[in-house]
Protein backbone atom coordinates (compact mmCIF):
# COMPACT_ATOMS: atom_id res chain seq x y z
CA UNK A 1 0.00 0.00 0.00
CA UNK A 2 2.22 3.03 -1.23
CA UNK A 3 0.14 6.47 0.77
CA UNK A 4 -1.04 4.17 3.32
CA UNK A 5 -1.13 6.85 6.04
CA UNK A 6 -4.37 8.08 4.08
CA UNK A 7 -7.43 7.94 5.65
CA UNK A 8 -8.82 5.37 3.02
CA UNK A 9 -6.48 3.25 2.33
CA UNK A 10 -5.38 2.96 5.90
CA UNK A 11 -8.78 1.32 6.34
CA UNK A 12 -8.78 -0.93 3.09
CA UNK A 13 -5.27 -1.78 4.63
CA UNK A 14 -6.99 -3.11 7.63
CA UNK A 15 -9.56 -5.02 6.19
CA UNK A 16 -7.57 -6.74 4.04
CA UNK A 17 -5.33 -8.17 6.73
CA UNK A 18 -8.34 -9.47 8.15
CA UNK A 19 -9.40 -11.08 4.78
CA UNK A 20 -6.18 -13.01 4.44
CA UNK A 21 -4.12 -10.76 2.22
CA UNK A 22 -0.51 -10.19 3.36
CA UNK A 23 -0.28 -6.22 3.77
CA UNK A 24 2.56 -4.01 3.88
CA UNK A 25 3.04 -0.04 3.67
CA UNK A 26 4.87 2.88 2.80
CA UNK A 27 4.16 6.79 3.06
CA UNK A 28 6.25 9.94 2.58
CA UNK A 29 4.86 11.14 6.89
CA UNK A 30 6.69 9.01 9.76
CA UNK A 31 3.06 8.73 10.80
CA UNK A 32 -0.91 9.95 10.43
CA UNK A 33 -4.12 10.26 12.03
CA UNK A 34 -5.07 7.07 10.36
CA UNK A 35 -1.79 5.28 10.37
CA UNK A 36 1.53 4.14 11.78
CA UNK A 37 4.10 1.63 11.35
CA UNK A 38 5.15 1.74 7.84
CA UNK A 39 8.06 2.23 5.61
CA UNK A 40 9.19 6.05 5.58
CA UNK A 41 9.66 6.97 1.82
CA UNK A 42 8.73 5.04 -1.45
CA UNK A 43 11.73 2.86 -2.69
CA UNK A 44 11.29 0.17 -5.74
CA UNK A 45 12.80 -2.45 -2.97
CA UNK A 46 9.35 -2.42 -1.28
CA UNK A 47 7.99 -4.06 -4.11
CA UNK A 48 10.42 -7.39 -3.56
CA UNK A 49 7.80 -10.67 -3.69
CA UNK A 50 4.47 -9.03 -4.09
CA UNK A 51 1.14 -9.28 -6.11
CA UNK A 52 -0.12 -5.92 -5.83
CA UNK A 53 0.79 -2.49 -5.65
CA UNK A 54 -1.90 -0.44 -4.30
CA UNK A 55 -1.85 2.98 -4.26
CA UNK A 56 -3.69 6.78 -3.13
CA UNK A 57 -4.64 8.38 -5.90
CA UNK A 58 -2.81 11.45 -4.43
CA UNK A 59 0.52 9.48 -5.24
CA UNK A 60 -0.32 10.50 -9.59
CA UNK A 61 -0.97 13.73 -8.37
CA UNK A 62 1.81 14.50 -6.50
CA UNK A 63 5.16 12.33 -8.15
CA UNK A 64 4.10 10.19 -11.33
CA UNK A 65 7.62 9.96 -12.01
CA UNK A 66 8.50 7.93 -8.46
CA UNK A 67 10.64 4.50 -9.42
CA UNK A 68 8.44 2.82 -6.96
CA UNK A 69 5.33 3.46 -9.36
CA UNK A 70 7.12 3.29 -12.32
CA UNK A 71 8.67 -0.39 -11.69
CA UNK A 72 5.26 -1.47 -10.52
CA UNK A 73 3.84 0.02 -13.80
CA UNK A 74 6.54 -1.77 -15.59
CA UNK A 75 5.54 -4.91 -14.29
CA UNK A 76 1.43 -4.12 -14.49
CA UNK A 77 0.22 -4.55 -10.66
CA UNK A 78 -0.82 -1.09 -10.04
CA UNK A 79 -4.53 -0.12 -9.10
CA UNK A 80 -5.97 2.18 -6.72
CA UNK A 81 -6.99 1.22 -3.40
CA UNK A 82 -10.25 2.32 -4.38
CA UNK A 83 -10.09 -0.09 -7.36
CA UNK A 84 -9.03 -2.60 -5.31
CA UNK A 85 -11.66 -2.44 -2.66
CA UNK A 86 -14.45 -2.71 -5.60
CA UNK A 87 -12.79 -5.16 -7.46
CA UNK A 88 -11.52 -7.61 -4.72
CA UNK A 89 -12.93 -7.33 -1.01
CA UNK A 90 -16.78 -6.55 -1.94
CA UNK A 91 -16.79 -9.57 -4.26
CA UNK A 92 -20.00 -11.59 -3.14
CA UNK A 93 -21.28 -8.70 -0.80
CA UNK A 94 -24.62 -5.77 -0.78
CA UNK A 95 -22.99 -2.81 -1.22
CA UNK A 96 -23.99 0.01 0.35
CA UNK A 97 -22.23 3.40 -0.83
CA UNK A 98 -22.52 6.60 1.19
CA UNK A 99 -21.54 9.76 -1.43
CA UNK A 100 -21.57 13.43 -1.18
CA UNK A 101 -19.85 16.64 -1.14
CA UNK A 102 -20.54 16.83 3.04
CA UNK A 103 -21.16 14.73 5.63
CA UNK A 104 -19.97 11.09 4.06
CA UNK A 105 -18.24 9.56 7.01
CA UNK A 106 -20.60 10.67 9.45
CA UNK A 107 -23.33 9.10 7.39
CA UNK A 108 -21.47 6.36 7.19
CA UNK A 109 -20.14 5.62 10.60
CA UNK A 110 -23.92 5.69 11.55
CA UNK A 111 -24.93 3.62 8.78
CA UNK A 112 -22.03 0.85 9.81
CA UNK A 113 -23.81 1.42 14.22
CA UNK A 114 -27.17 0.38 12.70
CA UNK A 115 -26.39 -2.45 11.09
CA UNK A 116 -24.27 -3.88 13.93
CA UNK A 117 -26.94 -2.75 16.57
CA UNK A 118 -29.19 -4.72 13.96
CA UNK A 119 -27.16 -7.80 14.44
CA UNK A 120 -26.16 -7.85 10.78
CA UNK A 121 -22.66 -7.57 11.72
CA UNK A 122 -21.21 -5.67 8.20
CA UNK A 123 -17.68 -4.59 6.84
CA UNK A 124 -17.33 -0.98 6.85
CA UNK A 125 -14.77 1.51 5.60
CA UNK A 126 -14.95 5.39 6.60
CA UNK A 127 -12.69 8.22 6.73
CA UNK A 128 -12.49 8.78 10.04
CA UNK A 129 -11.58 6.90 13.09
CA UNK A 130 -14.93 5.48 14.75
CA UNK A 131 -14.44 5.71 18.49
CA UNK A 132 -16.05 1.97 19.60
CA UNK A 133 -14.09 0.06 16.54
CA UNK A 134 -10.72 2.08 17.41
CA UNK A 135 -10.00 2.16 13.80
CA UNK A 136 -11.62 3.62 10.56
CA UNK A 137 -12.80 0.58 9.23
CA UNK A 138 -14.61 -2.71 10.73
CA UNK A 139 -14.38 -6.12 9.67
CA UNK A 140 -17.50 -8.27 9.55
CA UNK A 141 -19.14 -11.25 8.19
CA UNK A 142 -22.59 -10.33 7.15
CA UNK A 143 -23.78 -10.02 3.97
CA UNK A 144 -23.35 -5.81 3.80
CA UNK A 145 -20.70 -3.95 2.68
CA UNK A 146 -20.59 -0.16 4.05
CA UNK A 147 -17.99 2.33 1.55
CA UNK A 148 -17.81 6.18 2.15
CA UNK A 149 -17.83 6.38 -1.50
CA UNK A 150 -15.70 9.79 -2.75
CA UNK A 151 -15.89 11.60 -5.74
CA UNK A 152 -12.79 12.81 -6.18
CA UNK A 153 -10.69 11.37 -9.22
CA UNK A 154 -14.16 9.35 -9.79
CA UNK A 155 -13.40 7.32 -7.49
CA UNK A 156 -16.58 6.17 -6.55
CA UNK A 157 -17.33 4.51 -10.05
CA UNK A 158 -15.42 1.52 -8.96
CA UNK A 159 -18.04 0.52 -7.13
CA UNK A 160 -21.13 -1.18 -7.90
CA UNK A 161 -23.74 -0.90 -5.00
CA UNK A 162 -27.10 -2.20 -4.30
CA UNK A 163 -27.61 0.91 -2.13
CA UNK A 164 -26.67 4.87 -2.41
CA UNK A 165 -26.94 7.50 0.20
CA UNK A 166 -26.37 10.95 -1.04
CA UNK A 167 -25.98 13.58 1.53
CA UNK A 168 -25.73 16.57 -1.10
CA UNK A 169 -24.10 17.73 -3.99
CA UNK A 170 -21.65 20.89 -4.90
CA UNK A 171 -18.77 21.96 -6.54
CA UNK A 172 -15.51 20.60 -4.96
CA UNK A 173 -12.61 18.87 -5.64
CA UNK A 174 -10.92 22.10 -8.91
CA UNK A 175 -7.84 19.95 -8.98
CA UNK A 176 -10.37 17.29 -10.88
CA UNK A 177 -13.41 18.88 -11.96
CA UNK A 178 -14.06 22.21 -13.91
CA UNK A 179 -17.30 23.12 -13.20
CA UNK A 180 -20.22 21.83 -10.89
CA UNK A 181 -21.83 20.06 -14.20
CA UNK A 182 -19.02 17.92 -14.21
CA UNK A 183 -19.36 16.87 -10.33
CA UNK A 184 -23.23 16.47 -11.20
CA UNK A 185 -22.14 14.26 -14.02
CA UNK A 186 -20.54 11.64 -12.12
CA UNK A 187 -22.79 11.34 -9.59
CA UNK A 188 -24.99 10.64 -12.96
CA UNK A 189 -22.99 7.70 -13.76
CA UNK A 190 -21.97 6.81 -9.98
CA UNK A 191 -25.76 5.91 -9.55
CA UNK A 192 -25.84 4.33 -12.96
CA UNK A 193 -23.49 1.89 -11.07
CA UNK A 194 -26.65 0.50 -9.02
CA UNK A 195 -27.24 -3.11 -8.73
CA UNK A 196 -29.36 -5.78 -7.48
CA UNK A 197 -32.58 -3.88 -5.51
CA UNK A 198 -31.22 -0.47 -7.06
CA UNK A 199 -32.10 1.64 -4.01
CA UNK A 200 -31.15 5.65 -4.24
CA UNK A 201 -31.44 7.36 -0.83
CA UNK A 202 -31.59 11.30 -1.10
CA UNK A 203 -31.91 14.50 0.79
CA UNK A 204 -35.82 14.30 -0.60
CA UNK A 205 -36.13 10.96 1.12
CA UNK A 206 -35.73 13.05 4.25
CA UNK A 207 -38.22 11.11 6.99
CA UNK A 208 -38.15 14.86 8.73
CA UNK A 209 -38.21 13.23 11.92
CA UNK A 210 -36.32 14.79 15.14
CA UNK A 211 -34.16 12.86 16.98
CA UNK A 212 -32.28 13.36 20.64
CA UNK A 213 -28.77 13.09 19.10
CA UNK A 214 -25.83 13.53 21.20
CA UNK A 215 -24.20 14.91 18.36
CA UNK A 216 -25.03 18.94 17.19
CA UNK A 217 -25.82 20.74 14.19
CA UNK A 218 -29.01 20.34 11.60
CA UNK A 219 -26.66 18.65 9.33
CA UNK A 220 -26.06 16.08 11.82
CA UNK A 221 -29.70 15.74 11.93
CA UNK A 222 -30.32 15.45 7.91
CA UNK A 223 -27.72 12.81 8.36
CA UNK A 224 -29.83 10.33 11.03
CA UNK A 225 -32.72 11.11 8.44
CA UNK A 226 -31.14 9.41 5.93
CA UNK A 227 -29.87 6.75 7.82
CA UNK A 228 -33.25 6.54 9.21
CA UNK A 229 -35.04 5.83 6.22
CA UNK A 230 -32.26 3.26 5.36
CA UNK A 231 -33.09 1.28 8.57
CA UNK A 232 -36.58 1.15 7.13
CA UNK A 233 -36.27 0.22 3.65
CA UNK A 234 -33.94 -2.98 5.33
CA UNK A 235 -36.75 -3.70 7.52
CA UNK A 236 -34.85 -2.77 10.99
CA UNK A 237 -37.42 -1.79 13.33
CA UNK A 238 -38.46 1.55 14.33
CA UNK A 239 -37.07 0.95 17.95
CA UNK A 240 -33.61 -0.47 17.12
CA UNK A 241 -33.10 2.54 14.41
CA UNK A 242 -34.13 5.18 16.45
CA UNK A 243 -32.02 3.71 19.47
CA UNK A 244 -28.65 3.06 17.25
CA UNK A 245 -29.05 6.80 15.53
CA UNK A 246 -29.81 8.42 19.48
CA UNK A 247 -26.81 6.46 21.02
CA UNK A 248 -24.00 7.40 18.66
CA UNK A 249 -21.64 9.68 20.00
CA UNK A 250 -19.31 10.69 16.85
CA UNK A 251 -16.40 10.20 14.86
CA UNK A 252 -12.75 11.11 15.12
CA UNK A 253 -12.29 14.67 13.99
CA UNK A 254 -15.64 15.50 13.24
CA UNK A 255 -16.23 18.00 16.22
CA UNK A 256 -14.76 15.68 18.85
CA UNK A 257 -14.03 17.76 21.68
CA UNK A 258 -10.30 16.80 22.66
CA UNK A 259 -9.67 19.01 25.55
CA UNK A 260 -11.54 20.44 28.42
CA UNK A 261 -9.10 22.40 30.57
CA UNK A 262 -9.31 25.36 32.63
CA UNK A 263 -12.80 26.39 31.38
CA UNK A 264 -11.32 25.92 27.79
CA UNK A 265 -12.96 23.56 25.25
CA UNK A 266 -11.20 22.79 22.28
CA UNK A 267 -12.60 21.04 19.92
CA UNK A 268 -10.83 19.60 16.29
CA UNK A 269 -12.95 19.13 13.27
CA UNK A 270 -12.09 17.90 9.50
CA UNK A 271 -14.48 20.40 8.18
CA UNK A 272 -12.50 22.07 4.59
CA UNK A 273 -14.98 23.25 2.18
CA UNK A 274 -16.51 26.63 2.88
CA UNK A 275 -20.41 24.92 3.05
CA UNK A 276 -19.05 22.26 5.47
CA UNK A 277 -17.05 24.61 7.27
CA UNK A 278 -20.41 27.01 8.37
CA UNK A 279 -22.83 24.13 8.98
CA UNK A 280 -20.17 23.31 11.90
CA UNK A 281 -19.68 26.75 13.19
CA UNK A 282 -23.27 27.36 13.31
CA UNK A 283 -24.09 23.89 14.95
CA UNK A 284 -21.47 25.10 17.54
CA UNK A 285 -22.88 28.67 18.17
CA UNK A 286 -26.31 26.88 18.75
CA UNK A 287 -24.67 24.98 21.28
CA UNK A 288 -23.11 27.72 23.37
CA UNK A 289 -24.46 30.62 22.33
CA UNK A 290 -22.97 32.89 24.95
CA UNK A 291 -19.19 31.63 24.85
CA UNK A 292 -16.82 33.26 22.86
CA UNK A 293 -15.69 30.77 19.98
CA UNK A 294 -12.45 31.23 18.38
CA UNK A 295 -11.75 29.47 14.92
CA UNK A 296 -8.63 28.52 13.57
CA UNK A 297 -8.86 27.33 10.26
CA UNK A 298 -6.35 25.33 7.75
CA UNK A 299 -7.45 25.74 4.41
CA UNK A 300 -7.07 22.85 2.74
CA UNK A 301 -4.93 23.12 -0.90
CA UNK A 302 -3.77 26.14 -2.94
CA UNK A 303 -5.69 24.96 -6.17
CA UNK A 304 -8.77 24.15 -3.99
CA UNK A 305 -8.64 27.30 -1.68
CA UNK A 306 -8.40 29.27 -4.82
CA UNK A 307 -10.97 27.50 -6.87
CA UNK A 308 -13.63 28.26 -3.34
CA UNK A 309 -12.35 31.72 -2.53
CA UNK A 310 -15.59 33.55 -3.22
CA UNK A 311 -17.76 31.18 -1.00
CA UNK A 312 -15.80 32.01 2.25
CA UNK A 313 -18.40 35.21 2.54
CA UNK A 314 -19.78 35.13 5.52
CA UNK A 315 -19.11 31.21 6.80
CA UNK A 316 -17.14 32.53 9.83
CA UNK A 317 -19.93 34.80 10.93
CA UNK A 318 -20.95 32.97 13.74
CA UNK A 319 -17.44 32.56 15.43
CA UNK A 320 -16.13 35.52 17.43
CA UNK A 321 -12.85 35.85 16.35
CA UNK A 322 -10.84 33.83 13.30
CA UNK A 323 -7.57 33.02 12.60
CA UNK A 324 -6.49 31.72 9.13
CA UNK A 325 -3.62 29.73 9.13
CA UNK A 326 -0.86 28.19 6.84
CA UNK A 327 -2.56 26.62 3.79
CA UNK A 328 -1.93 22.99 3.74
CA UNK A 329 -0.52 21.70 0.68
CA UNK A 330 -2.19 18.65 -0.67
CA UNK A 331 -2.41 17.65 -4.62
CA UNK A 332 -1.01 21.04 -5.57
CA UNK A 333 2.07 21.79 -7.98
CA UNK A 334 1.28 25.66 -7.44
CA UNK A 335 0.39 28.45 -5.28
CA UNK A 336 -1.48 30.42 -7.00
CA UNK A 337 -0.68 33.18 -4.91
CA UNK A 338 -3.29 32.09 -2.49
CA UNK A 339 -2.21 33.52 0.91
CA UNK A 340 -3.93 32.80 4.38
CA UNK A 341 -4.84 37.02 4.41
CA UNK A 342 -6.46 36.08 0.93
CA UNK A 343 -8.94 33.99 2.50
CA UNK A 344 -9.08 36.07 5.65
CA UNK A 345 -10.05 39.37 3.44
CA UNK A 346 -12.90 36.77 1.60
CA UNK A 347 -14.51 35.59 4.82
CA UNK A 348 -15.85 39.88 4.40
CA UNK A 349 -15.49 39.44 8.26
CA UNK A 350 -13.67 42.30 10.71
CA UNK A 351 -12.70 39.90 13.04
CA UNK A 352 -11.20 37.15 10.61
CA UNK A 353 -7.09 37.17 10.47
CA UNK A 354 -4.27 35.89 8.38
CA UNK A 355 -1.30 34.36 10.31
CA UNK A 356 0.89 32.22 7.98
CA UNK A 357 2.71 31.03 10.81
CA UNK A 358 1.36 28.17 13.74
CA UNK A 359 3.90 29.61 15.83
CA UNK A 360 2.12 32.88 15.99
CA UNK A 361 -1.15 31.41 16.35
CA UNK A 362 0.54 29.85 19.33
CA UNK A 363 1.35 32.85 21.01
CA UNK A 364 -1.91 34.72 20.16
CA UNK A 365 -4.10 32.13 21.89
CA UNK A 366 -1.67 31.57 24.85
CA UNK A 367 -1.84 35.76 25.26
CA UNK A 368 -5.39 36.12 24.47
CA UNK A 369 -7.74 32.89 25.13
CA UNK A 370 -9.43 33.42 28.67
CA UNK A 371 -11.56 30.76 31.17
CA UNK A 372 -14.92 29.78 29.02
CA UNK A 373 -13.76 30.40 25.71
CA UNK A 374 -14.14 27.68 23.20
CA UNK A 375 -11.57 26.72 20.27
CA UNK A 376 -12.51 25.12 17.29
CA UNK A 377 -9.55 23.89 14.77
CA UNK A 378 -10.72 23.24 11.73
CA UNK A 379 -8.42 21.31 8.49
CA UNK A 380 -7.78 18.51 6.46
CA UNK A 381 -4.01 18.02 6.77
CA UNK A 382 -2.09 19.05 9.56
CA UNK A 383 -4.51 20.75 11.57
CA UNK A 384 -5.15 18.03 14.13
CA UNK A 385 -1.96 18.31 15.36
CA UNK A 386 -2.40 21.65 15.47
CA UNK A 387 -5.60 20.88 17.63
CA UNK A 388 -3.33 18.50 19.98
CA UNK A 389 -0.51 21.35 20.68
CA UNK A 390 -2.99 23.89 21.36
CA UNK A 391 -4.62 22.06 23.84
CA UNK A 392 -1.00 21.24 25.60
CA UNK A 393 -0.36 25.02 25.94
CA UNK A 394 -3.73 26.15 26.96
Amino acid sequence: MMGIGGSGISAVALLASKMGYEVTGCDLEEQTAYAKNFFKGHDPSHLEGIDFLIVSPAIYYQNKENPELIEAEKRKIVMTWQEFLGKYLTEGKKVICIAGTHGKSTTTAMVGKLLVDAGLDPSVVVGAKIPEWEANARFGKGEYFVIEADEFNNNFLNYHPDIIIINNIEFDHPDFFKNEEEVREAFRKFVNNLKGEKILIMEKDNSGKKFHLKIFGEHNQKNANLVYVLGKKLGIAEETIVKSLESFSGIGRRMELIAGRGGVKIFDDYAHHPTAIKTTIEGLRKEFPESKIWVIDEPHGFARTHALLPKYDGVFNAADKIIVGPIFKARDSETFGITPEDVARATGNKNAIGINSFEKIKKMLLEEVKSGDIILVMGAGKSYLWAREIAELI
